[in-house]
């Protein structure tokens, strides 16, 4: 009985240094989701799709491009041409908020779902 408690711990400690030193999701990944925006203007509920495509509340389904690097830059675009309509960089504060600043413009963006 004593080794089954050893074996189970020893398999417990396993699986939480593998979570633990796990690959961190790439911006890509994490931006898809339902936000919460807030600038100085407004508040609206914004949904980026892992199809590349995003939905901001009340306008027009558009595209957006994350170009990795330093720093992290998204580009919002139409969806039917190569019409950049903003590009902002992305700067993550952990998995549930993320800031896009850029053109004059900051965005507080707070995961919804």
């Amino acid at each position: 009985m004593v080794s089954y408690r050893v074996l189970l711990g020893s398999v417990a400690v396993s699986l939480i240094v593998l979570l633990a030193c796990g690959a961190a999701a790439s911006p890509s990944e994490l931006l898809i989701g339902i936000w919460n925006t807030e600038d100085m203007d407004e508040t609206m509920i914004v949904e980026f799709r892992s199809d590349g495509t995003v939905q901001p509340e009340g306008e027009e389904l558009q595209r957006y491009v994350i170009i990795e690097g330093e720093p992290v830059t998204v580009k919002i675009m139409n969806l039917d041409s190569d019409l950049v309509y903003a590009e902002l960089e992305l700067v993550f504060n952990g998995d549930d908020q993320c800031i896009l600043s850029g053109e004059g413009r900051i965005m507080t963006l707070t995961r919804v779902e």
